[in-house]
């Protein structure tokens, strides 16, 4: 018997966010949690199977949001984060392997946010930010707590902690924001990201160091955008990273490797700037060899890199998105949507993966839509590629059709069964339209050139590469002309707002956490850097006319006559609240119907269940009131 997803079944099920293998490479634990929380405070916990018994699956952790789970190097125990003792505050856990309760190693009042074990498995180095002092108890008792900027930043410093005595040693005491840490296979030194402040728009701005472990001065190794994925090769002779190709915010990644010796500098051994792909993530895999994670149009794979050389082999495709990826020996993890199906843990070698997880069996009596490639030809002759979701009874002539744009604008549209809170795909191909995903220029999987080309062109090629490809599935007689609906979030609720202002070719839009004044992220995003960059200039170069208003949504507001449901969240700092408050001022009262809808505690992302299952709810209402599934 079938049956079809519910706002409960999506959202109370259980998803795979991060997979570790031990070193011998026989066991995989990863961690998991609902799509939406139930309560203030998200559960996850931390499961482990057996590589070679994909029966063998079973949850370890209870009792909190238990998440990052990383195998000593003897794989004896096994590390993780959790905020089981203080809800909201992520402490470091430790259990052995064998069997037996965790046991808290350090438990601060503020969150441990990243941590790596030592090569000799007797200590652990890890992030967190200063402890709340006198004068920060006393502000917030007395609620004498005025907030001058920078003066009481909450710096994540560097520390290590001995598993034996508990100890806590601070290794690098600096005004530095440290982020990510790494540990030498030999032991003696450290390699850690930082930047200049907490902000997230330094993100631009970060130092790659490394310093002893037995303290002193650290060392500036490079600076770069990102610094993500940081490890050691296997032989301890380079550092491999993810970072941009040419030092700006909206530009393709690869990864780099980099030796400690003088002289040596970056070195990029995943995909070249000219190569129209790019390479999302890193894990070291034999001696110097690092396995990378590479996107080329919709295919996924694996490649072997040489750190020394930067020589590329293939090592695995996936038939499918991956999310995330480890290696051991000749041992592949990952997270993964296969087949097109929704995100497991999945392990074994190349040519022999196993399904371990089965968090989505749930979903297994439910008929989704076949989920197709969709490639077709940009209106300057670039071979541009996308997804389509037909419904469950797909009808043989032209079908109501709503558009899904992707966010980033770094993003894509890939292989994956596209049934998430906040990805509608199959909850509105089930509900019988046909479904159409873009893949734009802005994007990611077609190389630097395409991922740059919208900096300061927001609205222009990309939105042109929306449109062909709705004519495109016009022609090829999938989509109704005159039943199109669009709709998207973040970056994709720009270009939402964008559509209902360029064109009433759509019957209905709905606009998730989407900008519509550029000028205004840039002067109040957490990422004013990043969001000038893609709107063309900041309110402060002057009385303009400024590029930002140009591509702003709100500019041209006047011409929407597209039924609009806006949705956002009211805690959300990457796109404040302002940009759909404006947006929906400037359409109220109007001819043209708009709603607003905003959720209180809710950032960027929507993260609670009963508000994840509003905007489900919503998302259907609004494309069957003003896009009807039948003509007439």
């Amino acid at each position: 018997m079938t049956s079809e997803p519910t706002t409960e079944l999506i959202t109370s099920t259980w998803r795979p966010d991060q997979v570790r293998l031990s070193p011998d490479g026989r066991r995989a634990a990863w961690s998991a949690a609902p799509y939406g929380k139930a309560e203030e405070h998200g559960e996850s916990a931390v499961w482990v199977a057996d590589v070679e018994d994909p029966d063998s699956a079973r949850r370890w952790t209870y009792g909190g949001s238990d998440t990052d789970p990383r195998w000593s190097p003897d794989g004896s125990r096994l590390a993780f984060r959790s905020d089981r003792k203080v809800r909201g505050t992520h402490g470091l856990y430790v259990m052995f392997a064998a069997g037996g309760e965790a046991a808290p190693l350090v438990v601060r009042e503020r969150s441990i946010t990243a941590f790596c074990w030592s090569a000799d498995g007797r200590r652990i180095a890890f992030c967190a930010a200063d402890e709340p002092d006198e004068e920060d108890k006393r502000r917030e008792k007395e609620r004498d707590d005025p907030d001058v900027h920078g003066e009481r930043w909450q710096y994540q410093r560097l520390f290590v902690v001995d598993l034996d005595s508990g100890e806590v040693t601070t290794l690098v005491a600096e005004d530095r924001h440290v982020v990510e840490v790494a540990w030498a296979r030999e032991g003696s030194t450290l390699a850690f990201v930082s930047q200049s402040t907490p902000e997230p728009d330094d993100f631009m701005r970060r130092s790659l160091c490394v310093v002893d472990t037995e303290g002193g001065p650290y060392r500036l190794i490079a600076e770069a955008p990102l610094f993500e994925d940081l490890a050691w090769t296997c032989d301890g002779t380079a550092l491999v990273y993810v970072s941009s190709h040419d030092g700006a915010a909206q530009a393709s990644m690869s990864v780099w490797s980099i030796g400690l010796a003088d002289g040596d500098g970056p070195r990029c051994i995943g995909t070249r700037q000219d190569e129209a792909a790019c390479s999302l993530g890193v894990s070291p895999a034999a001696t110097d060899q690092a396995a990378v994670l590479v996107w080329e149009g919709l295919a996924t794979r694996l490649e072997l890199t040489t750190a020394s050389t930067g020589k590329r082999t293939a090592l695995y495709e996936a038939d499918g998105d991956v999310a995330a990826l480890d290696v051991a020996g000749e041992t592949i993890a990952l997270v993964a949507g296969l087949d097109s199906g929704a995100p497991e843990v999945w392990a074994g070698t190349a040519e022999n993966m196993q399904r371990l997880s089965n968090h989505h069996a749930d979903w297994s009596d439910v008929r989704f839509g076949e989920v197709e490639d969709f490639t077709y030809q940009a209106a300057d002759d670039i071979a541009l590629d996308g997804i389509l979701i037909r419904p469950p009874d797909s009808p043989d002539t032209p079908n109501a059709t709503v558009v899904l744009v992707h966010g980033g604008p770094y993003g894509r549209s890939g292989r994956s069964l596209h049934c998430h809170p906040l990805d509608w795909g199959q909850w509105l191909a089930t509900a019988g339209y046909t479904v159409l995903m873009p893949n734009y220029r802005g994007g990611a999987g077609h190389g630097n050139e395409f991922a740059a080309s919208v900096r300061g062109e927001v609205g222009g090629a990309e939105w042109g590469d929306v449109m062909t490809a709705v004519d495109a599935a016009i022609d090829r007689g999938i989509a109704d002309p005159d039943r199109l609906g669009i709709g998207g979030w973040s970056q994709g609720g720009f270009l939402t707002a964008w559509a209902v202002t360029q064109t009433d070719r759509f019957k209905a839009a709905v606009m998730g956490a989407g900008v519509s004044d550029w000028g205004a992220m840039a002067a109040l995003s957490d990422l004013p850097t990043f969001e000038a960059e893609l709107g063309g200039d900041t309110p402060w170069d002057g009385p303009g006319p400024h590029r930002a208003s140009e591509r702003s949504p709100i500019s041209y507001a006047l011409n929407t006559r597209t039924p609009l449901l806006i949705l956002h969240g009211q805690q959300d700092i990457r796109v404040p609240i302002g940009q759909a408050t404006a947006f929906h001022r400037a359409l109220r009262g109007g001819a043209t119907p708009v709603e607003l809808v905003s959720y209180p505690r809710e950032p960027h992302g929507i993260a609670e269940q009963a508000h994840q299952r509003d905007v489900l709810r919503r998302v259907r209402d609004w494309y069957a009131r003003w896009l009807p599934l039948a003509r007439g």
